[in-house]
């Protein structure tokens, strides 16, 4: 596997140093859209990475936060609150110590129930022209959001999507589609961990993985930690 990074991507020392320059990037991208259409539509993601990018975010304490509008790529169906929901995790790192108004911010309503909620979020999510930059994640399997590899929803017309079958539990969770990640002018994917280097490995040997699929309309950045990148090099 060469060593040559692809384009878009970017290694950093560790994780931390990553979800640093992640915030800074999103925070540059905010300021734009804020300056070009006075909004900022952000999708945010589950997992460490993403939460400790939330966790600097709140420390951020000049920005325009009356004009962010936040979203969520998937959730898992869990009653309110519960510490295994992407929710509680975004709002206890950043929402809840940040003034952004909460009728602009837009959480999965899973504890209505799969098809409840999928039906309520798509709803939401209809009603968005263009997100400005969508935030992902990677699993060990190359799923994102809670798309998973093997699973029959890459061409879905739904904006939001149910999964019933998912390898990691809960079984049960609701999913923006690839349709709807797609409709973004920004992306970032977020990957840390030498786990990981399965994944991104086939990934660069062009298997379609989940986390591969999604592109936007003007930058699709590729964050990668030394540990997961030493991974790959050293096979």
């Amino acid at each position: 596997m060469s060593s040559k990074l692809p384009q878009g991507w970017q290694v950093f020392d560790d994780a931390e140093i990553l979800a640093q320059q992640a915030v800074s990037l999103i925070i540059k991208q905010a300021k734009q859209a804020i300056e070009q259409r006075g909004e900022f539509h952000l999708v945010t993601a589950g997992g460490t990475t993403p939460n400790r990018c939330y966790e600097i975010l709140a420390e951020q304490s000049d920005q325009a936060w009356h004009q962010w509008f936040i979203y969520m790529g998937d959730e898992r169906v869990l009653p309110l609150n519960d510490p295994e929901r992407n929710s509680t995790s975004l709002q206890q790192a950043w929402l809840s110590k940040v003034s952004i108004p909460q009728d602009q911010i837009f959480l999965m309503p899973t504890e209505m129930g799969l098809e409840q909620s999928r039906l309520a979020y798509q709803q939401v999510v209809d009603q968005v022209e263009k997100f400005d930059c969508v935030l992902l994640g990677m699993g060990e399997d190359g799923h994102t959001a809670s798309l998973f590899p093997g699973h029959n929803n890459q061409d879905a017309s739904e904006s939001v999507i149910s999964v019933t079958d998912s390898p990691k539990p809960p079984a049960e969770r609701i999913s923006l589609s690839y349709k709807i990640l797609n409709n973004t002018r920004n992306l970032l994917k977020l990957i840390t961990g030498e786990g990981k280097y399965s994944a991104i490995q086939a990934w660069l040997s062009g298997s379609a993985l989940p986390i591969s699929l999604p592109q936007a309309e003007q930058a699709t950045d590729v964050f990668i930690d030394q540990a997961a990148w030493k991974g790959i090099i050293s096979r």
